[in-house]
C-alpha cells in the first residue's frame, strides 16, 4: 500500500484557551496534512475569531455550524468535507501533537491498510496540566493499559483507544459516517469494529500531550483515580445493587452487535453474546469475569 494523504478533522467548542497551541503543533508536523478541516459546534467565547486568524493558511478549512451538532455528529461533519481516500487522524482542541505524529502514524497506517478493511493506527499519550506541564508521562501506565495484552474479549469491559491519537483508514470512515446516533463516542464504537471485523496497530510512544482539565469531553474522569472512601463507596454501592457495574458497556455491547452481528464471525459473536448474559449476574462474578478476561 502506497502511502496516503492525511487530512486532520478537528473540532471546536469554547476551547479558546488552548486551540492556538493545538493547532500550531498540527502545522509543525514533520509530515503536514493535506489540509485541516475545523468544525465549530457554535462556540459562545472567542474560539471562532482565533479560528479565523488562522483561516488564511491554506491548509485550514474553517466551517462554523448553523446548529450545535454534539462531538460525533460535529466530527462527521468534518469527515464529509474531508477530500475523499485520504487517511483521517481525529484531533481534539485541547491537545498538544509531538511534531511527529502524522509521520509515526501514517508510516503505521501504510503497513495495515489494504483499501478493503476498517482500519485505525492509535498511540499512547502525556497527560498534561493547563500549564502544559506533564503530571503523567504515560496514559497507558497511568491506567495499567498494556495494549499488547488487549483483546475483544477485554476491550468490552472498557475502551482503550483513545480518539485524539487515531489514524483511521476510508473502509473505517465509512463504517464511521454510519454509526447510529447514540450516547456512544467514536472512538469506543471504531475500537469494537478495528478488533472484531477490522484491523489495528498502536504506537507505544506518547504522541500527544492530552491535556487534563476539567472540561474535557472524554478521560476527564477516567484519569483520576479514586481516594479510600470513594473507592469504599463505590464497592458498597455496587455489592448491595444500588448502582450498576459497567451498565455503559453492556448497552455499548448489545447497540454495537445488533448493528454488526452478520459482519461478525461466529468467534466474535459468541464474544459479545456471553459478555451481554454478563449484565444480570452478581457484581462479584462481573467483577471475576474481568479479572480472567484481562489476565
Amino acid at each position: 500500500m502506497h502511502k496516503k494523504a492525511i487530512s486532520v478533522v478537528l473540532t471546536t467548542y469554547n476551547g479558546a484557551q488552548f486551540i492556538q497551541k493545538q493547532i500550531t503543533s498540527i502545522l509543525n508536523q514533520t509530515v503536514l496534512p493535506q489540509e485541516i478541516i475545523i468544525c465549530d459546534d457554535r462556540s459562545t467565547d472567542n474560539t471562532v475569531d482565533i479560528l479565523k486568524s488562522f483561516a488564511t493558511n491554506s491548509l485550514i478549512k474553517l466551517f462554523i455550524n448553523e446548529k450545535q451538532l454534539g462531538v460525533v455528529e460535529n466530527f462527521k461533519k468534518g469527515v464529509r468535507n474531508a477530500i475523499p481516500g485520504n487517511w483521517i487522524a481525529f484531533a481534539d482542541q485541547d491537545d498538544i501533537w509531538r511534531d511527529n505524529k502524522l509521520e509515526k502514524s501514517g508510516n503505521a497506517m501504510q503497513e495495515l491498510d489494504d483499501d478493503f478493511t476498517p482500519a485505525l493506527i492509535f498511540s499512547d499519550l502525556n497527560i498534561i496540566n493547563q500549564n502544559d506541564d506533564i503530571t503523567n508521562n504515560s496514559f497507558w501506565n497511568q491506567q495499567k493499559i498494556d495494549p499488547s495484552k488487549i483483546t475483544l474479549k477485554s476491550l468490552l469491559y472498557g475502551n482503550i483507544v483513545t480518539g485524539c491519537t487515531m489514524l483511521v483508514n476510508s473502509p473505517m470512515l465509512t463504517e464511521f459516517l454510519n454509526m447510529p446516533k447514540t450516547e456512544f463516542l467514536h472512538d469506543e464504537w471504531l475500537a469494537l469494529i478495528a478488533y472484531s471485523f477490522g484491523k489495528f496497530k498502536f504506537i507505544p510512544e506518547q504522541l500527544i500531550q492530552y491535556r487534563q482539565h476539567n472540561n474535557n469531553v472524554t478521560f476527564s474522569n477516567s484519569v483520576k483515580p479514586l481516594n479510600f472512601s470513594q473507592r469504599l463507596k463505590f464497592e458498597l454501592d455496587h455489592i448491595s445493587g444500588k448502582k450498576k457495574f459497567l451498565p455503559r458497556q453492556f448497552k455499548l455491547a448489545e447497540t454495537f452487535l445488533k448493528n454488526y452481528r452478520n459482519q461478525l464471525n461466529e468467534n466474535s459473536i459468541s464474544i459479545f453474546e456471553d459478555f451481554v448474559k454478563l449484565e444480570n449476574k452478581h457484581y462479584f462474578f462481573q467483577r471475576l469475569s474481568r479479572k480472567i478476561a484481562n489476565s
